[in-house]
């Protein structure tokens, strides 16, 4: 019996793994990818033939231009343009005409001793050269013709054919003028494209290269000592890339293109005879090389001053966004058509856009519009996601016909991909600059709508309210319902700098400068809940916190600083309490500023916009906040008050970081806060009549400090200096607290009347701290729809006006102390109540000790007894606890029932938008499934298995192995051959 009673233990712990395995599921996980670009249509579109990485050399590779086919070289190879092509704006004022052709899309090493003489049974030593290297993301492209005058290889002087060297950072002057070509010749946008790195193919030797071969190193042979983003190709790329191998001939491949296009006849562009190459002739020390106009390598001296620098350059391919016709931004382009590229500018985003397709069938056109950091006009492409192929493109200053004849199944969702576009110029540089693009779909000829973001505010002020958004979300994740747990920061670029320098003046110390935000976010931002943030209170304060001094110092910036307004409300909106709704331009944190601050409106605010969940049923609402938002003042998204500047008079709980509330015999540390008043109009109040004092009283579940215990802080001339002792009278008496004679601080006697101090001047903030007791006459709130009763007190503070009248003004804090209920139930019939069971309660591993109040209710106290017990009605409240988790642990069951396990109870307080008041609170349990939260919500449940045999798995010992007797009868068909073989011992043991 022994072993059948293995078996049968092994079964049910497979069954209970199973089940374990069954219950613990992931959670969904759906996160925002980095930027997606798609196939920019040329480039995309190159074949990699033999699958090596490698696409090289293209011009005989090349099967996207129209009535060409593969082997047919420069001539039908797609022209590319890209760089300035205004002469006045070009180095040196040369022409240039801006077309480019690919040779290579990487990755390609470089190769050492390339020869152009293949022909040659043995090609000679100064025929051969190392080649240009392309990285995995570039692609290696060569201007049709030259871009300068004529010049020599070498400096004045020199006369050596080495391209520079360390030694006195030496430059020849073909160095030079690739440095100055790519300084000038490029737009700054198009600079940041051009990758700088050491060049191959090049003399090492000080005294130039005569030794008749190329000096090498391993592995990759000569390098330069400089890098270079614009530079001639070298002698081995002729062969590798322009498919030379015919020695000194003539080939159309090397021709310049004025040459050929004026038949044979003239010079290359600004009258020079041919292009230098940064290859030395390696036989002689003075001797270079250069192609001549028509396509043929020669040699000559490296004063030879006929040649000028047809450039090529290793485009970096990463932010390629489009490539289409040049004119108007198609895929529909002729053999001679150009092509222009699109890339996208880090940080830029879109603000907003819409979508339709209008038109019929042969002449359907999309229709865009919308706005984003580069301008109103927009581009565009639809892509087949299938084929990851570019169907169609355009821009809304260009192209807008839709690719009907390839998009020819109305039920596929054909990718389409919109983005703000700032179209170059031959001025500026003709490469387009574009957004980050958005991906939406277009399914039987309707675009899906992009979800729109907004914020929700309520409140009233006079002046207009201006969104920037501070913070971009990157990426996401939600849990099984669709709700948020997690959202990535990361801070646009063109904001980096003015949101360091601004965390720094708000004494932020270590910020990111790379993720100021992010930064902000961890610190002061108050989202995080675990850990909490280290400043949480400046996520609801109207008055105070470094998240605030944060807001001040970017609401100073200008619109242009701040990367642009992202949505507004025009002045007036708020005139009278309202809720409004100010449209955003996208997901992400923003600054709102108000235009009325310093005249009486709200304190900028800092607020994210709430998440978009795709997968969530449209009608469940798919714009998601937080799961636990509003949590213990976890600030929520999508929705901020209007914080009115401090003029008057404002209160906090300062010692409240955790937004759990308070122990009854704890301390609450309270703030009341006044700022200094503009006595500029009141020469008609002597100093003695004016008035200037706080009272507060508290609630009777508070006890004041003595008076001795009060202190008063002025923020001038540094924060936090104390005046306590500058003239004040402080009275603590019952509930009553008393300030007087505030006007002693910043006020003086200026020829018999009322005026401000010069060093404290109006708007210094004076702020009055104390610590009350929460006492055991306090209020306690209860969760689940039970009565939310916070210990408040108010303050008033009483001033003179400038008519000599009076006014007052108040202000209240809220501190809450919870309690628990709990009630205890036969498992079975959770109708019957069970009295008598007693628990020991703990918080953090640390026992607590309660005063019973009655039966089954104990006030938490320090003097108190560990261990609480049930009312014979089943019930126990527990009184004057934190929000934050207990521990049970039953010491003592009801009579004729099995203990349950240890479990934990949590009050959930749920605060509203200012974190100030707490709008409801729930319990959350764990540890058992017998313990949970009863369907009003109002209280816990604690059901107790009785003593009887359907509950026999909560026994242990004997229990056990009787249900493992009842369930190895079920196991005997299975265990049958075996339990014959062993039925005396079987038998045996049963009867024992």
């Amino acid at each position: 019996m022994g072993r059948i009673r293995g078996v049968v233990a092994f079964t049910l712990s497979m069954f209970v793994l199973l089940a374990g395995v069954l219950v613990v599921l992931p959670v969904e996980r759906a996160a925002a990818d980095s930027v997606e670009l798609g196939p920019d249509g040329y480039f995309s579109a190159l074949e990699d033939t033999d699958g090596d990485g490698q696409i090289l050399p293209v011009i005989d590779n090349e099967t996207g231009t129209p009535n060409s086919g593969n082997g047919n070289g420069w001539a039908n190879t797609r022209r590319i343009v890209f760089g300035k092509t205004d002469s006045s704006q070009t180095y040196g004022g040369a022409s240039v005409s801006g077309g480019y052709k690919t040779l290579a899309k990487g990755d390609v090493a470089s190769e050492i001793g390339m020869s152009m003489s293949a022909n040659h049974s043995s090609p000679p030593a100064w025929s051969k050269s190392s080649t240009t290297s392309v990285a995995t993301t570039e692609a290696l492209l060569w201007a049709e013709d030259e871009v300068t005058g004529a010049l020599s290889f070498a400096a004045s002087g020199i006369e050596l054919n080495y391209f520079d060297y360390a030694v006195g950072q030496y430059k020849s002057n073909l160095a030079t003028a690739s440095d100055e070509v790519g300084s000038h010749n490029y737009s700054s946008f198009e600079q940041t494209l051009l990758r700088s790195r050491q060049l191959e193919g090049v003399c090492t030797a000080t005294a130039g290269c005569s030794s008749g071969s190329e000096p090498v190193t391993v592995p990759a042979g000569s390098l330069s000592i400089n890098t270079y983003k614009v530079f001639p190709l070298a002698l081995g790329d002729v062969n590798k890339y322009l498919n030379h191998k015919n020695g000194t001939l003539d080939d159309a491949n090397l021709a310049c293109e004025t040459y050929v296009d004026s038949g044979n006849s003239g010079n290359c562009a600004n009258d020079v005879d041919g292009s230098w190459l940064r290859t030395g002739h390696w036989s002689g020390a003075s001797a270079a090389l250069f192609t001549h106009k028509g396509g043929r390598p020669d040699s000559s001296n490296t004063k030879y001053a006929s040649a000028g620098l047809r450039p090529a350059f290793r485009l970096n391919l990463e932010r390629l966004l489009l490539s289409a016709h040049s004119v108007n931004q198609s895929q529909v382009l002729a053999a001679s058509d150009s092509l222009r590229l699109t890339f996208v500018e880090s940080g830029r985003k879109l603000t907003w856009w819409s979508g339709s397709v209008t038109g019929v069938s042969g002449s359907r056109t999309l229709s865009l519009s919308g706005d984003s950091d580069l301008g109103t006009n927009l581009g565009w492409k639809v892509v087949d996601p299938v084929s990851n192929t570019v169907l169609g493109s355009g821009r809304t200053n260009g192209n807008m016909l839709l690719p009907e004849s390839k998009m020819t199944d109305e039920s596929k969702d054909y990718d389409l991909y919109v983005w703000g576009q700032q179209d170059g110029s031959a001025a500026v540089g003709l490469t387009n600059k574009a957004t980050e693009p958005v991906k939406t779909t277009i399914k039987g000829w309707q675009v899906k709508t992009p979800p729109s973001y907004e914020i929700e505010l309520t409140g009233t002020t006079s002046g207009e309210l201006k969104a920037y958004r501070i913070g971009d979300y990157g990426e996401w994740v939600f849990d099984q319902t669709g709700a948020l747990t997690s959202v990535k920061l990361s801070t646009p670029a063109g904001v980096k700098s003015v949101l360091a320098a601004a965390a720094g003046s708000a004494g932020g110390s270590g910020v990111d400068g790379d993720n100021p935000v992010g930064w902000v976010a961890a610190n002061w931002l108050g989202y995080p809940t675990d850990p909490l943030t280290g400043d949480v209170t400046s996520a609801y304060s109207p008055y105070a916190g470094k998240l605030q001094l944060f807001a001040q110092a970017l609401a100073g910036r200008s619109d242009a600083e701040l990367g642009g307004v992202k949505g507004s409300l025009p002045a007036g909106t708020f005139s009278t309490l309202a809720t409004e709704t100010l449209p955003v331009s996208g997901p992400g944190l923003y600054l709102i500023v108000d235009s009325a601050q310093n005249s009486g409106g709200s304190l900028p605010i800092i607020v994210g916009t709430k998440v978009f969940n795709e997968d969530l049923d449209a009608g469940d609402g798919r714009m998601v906040d937080f799961v636990d938002a509003g949590v213990r003042g976890k600030p929520r998204l999508g929705v901020a008050a209007l914080k009115t500047t401090v003029t008057d008079i404002a209160k906090r709980i300062v010692n409240d970081a955790g937004m759990d509330g308070f122990d009854v015999g704890a301390s609450v540390e309270y703030e009341i806060a006044v700022q200094v008043p503009d006595l500029a109009s009141f020469s008609s109040v002597s100093y003695a009549a004016y008035a200037f004092d706080v009272v507060d009283v508290a609630d009777a579940g508070l006890t004041l400090p003595a008076a001795s215990e009060v202190k008063v802080f002025m923020d001038v001339p540094s924060p936090d200096t104390e005046v306590t002792a500058t003239g004040l009278t402080i009275g603590a008496s019952g509930d009553t607290l008393t300030v007087s004679g505030l006007k002693a601080v910043f006020a003086e006697d200026a020829g018999g009347h009322v005026a401000n101090k010069a060093t404290l001047p109006a708007g210094s903030l004076m702020r009055i701290r104390y610590a009350a007791v929460l006492n055991a006459g306090a209020s306690f709130s209860a969760p689940g729809g039970g009565a939310l009763d916070p210990n408040s007190n108010t303050a008033t503070l009483t001033r003179s006006k400038s008519d000599g009248s009076a006014e007052t003004m108040t202000a209240s804090a809220h501190a809450y102390s919870f309690k628990m209920d709990l009630v205890k139930v036969d498992k079975d019939d959770t109708s019957k109540a069970l009295g008598n069971a007693s628990f020991e309660v703990s918080r953090d591993g640390q026992a607590l000790e309660f005063t019973q109040v009655s039966a089954g209710v104990y006030r938490l106290d320090a003097t108190g007894g560990t261990e609480v017990t049930t009312h014979t009605d089943g019930t126990l409240t527990l009184l004057g606890v934190e929000a934050r988790e207990l521990s049970f642990r039953e010491s003592s069951a009801p009579s004729g029932y099995f203990k349950v396990s240890d479990f934990t109870v949590e009050v959930v307080p749920v605060w509203d938008v200012d974190a100030s008041e707490v709008t409801v609170a729930s319990y959350r349990t764990s540890g058992t499934d017998l313990a949970y939260v009863s369907q009003d919500g109002r209280s816990v449940v604690v059901a107790d298995p009785s003593k009887s045999l359907a509950n026999l798995p909560y026994t242990g010992g004997v229990g056990i192995l009787l249900l493992l007797i009842i369930g190895g009868v079920f196991l005997v068909v299975a265990v049958r051959p075996y339990y014959l073989s062993h039925r005396a011992e079987a038998t045996a043991n049963i009867l024992i």
